[in-house]
């Protein structure tokens, strides 16, 4: 009985860290965060299972571009305005969006509905222009989001198709997802 107590406190748990929402679009900052506003508030989402190129010069920039030494930084943006741009082709601003939350590390981390069982996460990932952020997924939803990458990647959607040096932007950008997934650096996040 105490075990069927825990279980059932543990659940409720759970369900209660992750928020249920509706918000106007107001902003996409970049392909994988968004500004919505819900009852007179602005909330900023970076767009939970997904890491998009940087469209804009920032720490996190700072950091890929250590990392991918060969590629030039304009190179880097330039595929990041690619993702911004394919963002704003799924979303509309002034457009009504259900989506849920949860805070990682301060920050709020949202999975927004696109309706008929696709969310803009996976969506993203499947047109190519996101790779899986790996920080902080359960097995089965990580099998799931690698899944659609390889998919996107077999069929060189979106970026991965891209025979400029863009399309190698991607192909880092996975590179360092997968090392983040194996040492969980929290300080390799969102804006």
């Amino acid at each position: 009985m105490m075990k069927k107590l825990i279980y059932i406190i543990a659940i409720l748990f759970i369900s209660s860290l992750a928020q249920a929402k509706e918000g106007v679009l107001v902003k996409i900052f970049d392909g994988d965060t968004l500004y919505f506003k819900t009852e007179n508030k602005i909330d900023k989402c970076k767009i939970a299972y997904i890491d998009t190129p940087e469209n804009s010069y920032n720490d996190k920039l700072k950091q890929e571009i250590e990392i991918c030494k060969d590629i030039p930084t304009k190179v880097m943006l330039n595929a990041g305005d690619s993702a911004t741009k394919h963002a704003n082709k799924l979303l509309k601003i002034g457009n009504n969006y259900s989506y849920s939350t949860y805070i990682k590390n301060s920050e709020q981390i949202c999975e927004v509905s696109l309706g008929n069982g696709i969310t803009f996460s996976e969506k993203m990932l499947l047109d190519g222009y996101a790779v899986v952020w790996k920080v902080d997924k359960k097995q089965k939803e990580e099998q799931n989001f690698s899944s659609i990458l390889t998919y996107a990647k077999n069929k060189n959607n979106g970026l991965w198709g891209d025979n400029s040096q863009r399309g190698e932007v991607i192909k880092c950008l996975e590179k360092i997802s997968s090392q983040d997934s194996k040492t969980d650096k929290s300080s390799y996040e969102s804006k």
